[in-house]
């Protein structure tokens, strides 16, 4: 009948109704596979259709300038100046420092540098009391720059010390006069600065009272088995050891 015929759909568009249908599956499909694609790191080759994983992003290598090289910071380890110089481990393949790294210009700026080395080095950590290890057994020291009097630095040291305390200037004036050739002076702003021990006097006739011992305890007798054996305990120092680094005492 007419009326059948006005409302059957032809078969051209039947077929291309199904192939569009068809053609937005598909285009899905790639869609989804291109999102999961990309989420894992690949990306698709517009010449042969392969999947090539992208590039990561390159390395960035950070160059210091001689006066930024107080740390240098690995994944394992703070790279510090003064222990290699120490041990006398500069441009050799154990040190992350050569010889050109040390020198410094003389000016208060490189001085702050070069004590901040000294008391954040390795070495530090058993002298100084801004580190755990030393401040749990009652060391409080520290050295400050005073002054910059054209060659001639003056140091404070204040607090307590396990060491003596003239070993503390004299680690520290080593250094800076290694890292700063043109130093002819390295000096403490007080006599007193040099003093383990301390007379106090009364104030109205000058006798003394008693004498007070300015260096941190000996927490485990082991400085005064020392002294007594006739050895110099700041050779060792207040903690001991292993070979792999750890301590083996205070007990």
């Amino acid at each position: 009948p007419a009326s059948n015929i006005a409302h059957e759909t032809p078969p051209i568009t039947r077929r291309a109704d199904k192939t569009s249908k068809t053609m937005m599956a598909l285009m899905l499909m790639v869609a989804f596979s291109a999102g999961i694609v990309h989420t894992l790191g690949f990306t698709l080759s517009p010449l042969n259709n392969v999947l090539l994983r992208r590039p990561t992003e390159p390395i960035r290598r950070r160059c210091y300038l001689p006066s930024q090289r107080a740390h240098k910071f690995t994944s394992t380890k703070i790279y510090n100046l003064y222990d290699d110089w120490s041990q006398d481990l500069l441009s050799s393949s154990q040190s992350e420092y050569s010889y050109d790294d040390l020198i410094l210009p003389l000016d208060e700026e490189s001085i702050d540098l070069c004590l901040e080395e000294v008391m954040d080095s390795d070495y530090g950590k058993t002298m100084f009391g801004r580190h755990d290890m030393a401040a749990d057994v009652g060391i409080t020291g520290s050295i400050e720059f005073v002054s910059l009097e054209g060659p001639e630095v003056v140091l404070s040291l204040i607090g307590k010390f396990w060491h003596r305390r003239e070993t503390v200037l004299g680690k520290a004036a080593m250094y800076l006069n290694a890292r700063i050739p043109e130093l002819t002076s390295v000096t403490v702003s007080s006599p007193e600065d040099l003093s383990d021990f301390e007379d106090v006097v009364d104030d109205f006739t000058g006798e003394v009272l008693y004498v007070e011992d300015k260096r941190a305890p000996d927490f485990n007798g082991d400085r005064e088995t020392m002294e007594y054996q006739g050895l110099d305990p700041d050779v060792r120092g207040p903690f001991v050891f292993s070979n792999t680094g750890g301590m083996i005492r205070p007990a």
